[in-house]
């Protein structure tokens, strides 16, 4: 997105609180990526209703950064109005087993108030750095097979600027993915079912689990998480390593030495440089096992998405 693109885009209203060409790499995990046209903070859902209305009425898209740490955006940023719900999705509620959480509440801080209250079935969410609303559009989960879609009751959506109330039979839940990331739907709230557990018991699991992830993961780089998904009855990581994956680097960007399915950067690299790696670690499973991998992160660019996306 150069200076003429923005140039030529209008004015929103001041009421609708939207700044311009505000760079998104402070917004991810990753800490690459250019500039969103708009971006903004919306105090309440009324006038996020308000600004999808002005960016329908304008023909410019509307995306949602949650968590930030499962997209890569374009070095030259993207012609949309980027919106962060914190402001009016930011709330939790938990009613004995209950739990009501905004589509801006991270995934640890919801595991930690069940544990708090000695409710089970969040756990494996101690060390997934997402908010709900990704988490409802991913399912996200971990290896063993845990994921947003064993404890989801319902969630709540923004259709076509209308509030709607979707119950868990009307989403379909997959590996990664939902029903709701194809619909386009912005997700503003979830209800999930936990169940009574010692607290103790809940605690000591979280510690393990987090144990695990920050023995194999690179968790003190800049990174998007698992950058590919696990093929049918195989590991991407396994696959990235044994193909010599880990000697694949590109600028500053390169394969984890700890774990072949995450991608890291020493700060300075550029999304040129990130997709480059994706793309030769892609090409090389590919030719060695006939599997093409499929991106896990979400790409934020305009146009068509690069070759390793498609």
């Amino acid at each position: 997105m150069n200076e003429h693109s923005l140039a030529t885009l209008p004015d929103p209203p001041p009421a609708l609180g939207l700044e311009r060409d505000v760079s998104l790499a402070r917004h991810t995990y990753l800490r690459i990526g250019g500039a969103a046209a708009y971006f903004g903070t919306p105090p309440d859902i009324d006038t996020l209703v308000r600004i999808w209305a002005w960016a329908k009425s304008h023909a410019i898209p509307l995306r949602i950064v949650g968590g930030g740490s499962n997209m890569l955006v374009a070095d030259e940023g993207v012609r949309a109005v980027v919106i962060s719900l914190r402001r009016a999705c930011g709330y939790l509620d938990i009613d004995g087993t209950a739990v009501y959480a905004g589509a801006a509440v991270m995934l640890p801080a919801i595991a930690k108030a069940a544990a708090e209250r000695g409710l089970s079935g969040m756990e494996f969410a101690i060390g997934i750095p997402g908010d709900i609303g990704g988490a409802m559009q991913t399912n996200a989960g971990i290896g063993d097979g845990r994921s947003m879609g064993d404890v989801v009751t319902s969630v709540d959506v923004l259709r076509d600027g209308v509030p709607v109330t979707l119950s868990r039979e009307q989403i379909a839940f997959d590996y990664r993915h939902t029903s709701l990331r194809t619909a386009g739907e912005i997700v503003l709230a979830a209800r999930l079912a936990l169940k009574p557990r010692p607290r103790d018991e809940v605690e000591a699991e979280m510690s393990r689990l987090l144990g695990t992830r920050q023995a194999t993961q690179p968790t003190a780089e800049p990174n998007a998480g698992s950058v590919f998904r696990n093929p049918p009855g195989d590991r991407a990581g396994q696959m990235i390593e044994a193909v010599g994956g880990k000697n694949v680097a590109s600028g500053s960007a390169h394969v984890s030495s700890l774990h072949a399915n995450f991608i890291v950067h020493d700060g300075h690299a550029s999304a040129s440089e990130y997709l480059d790696v994706m793309t030769e670690v892609q090409r090389l499973v590919l030719a060695t096992y006939g599997v093409r991998l499929i991106p896990e992160i979400e790409w934020w660019g305009d146009g068509t998405p690069p070759e390793v996306f498609q």
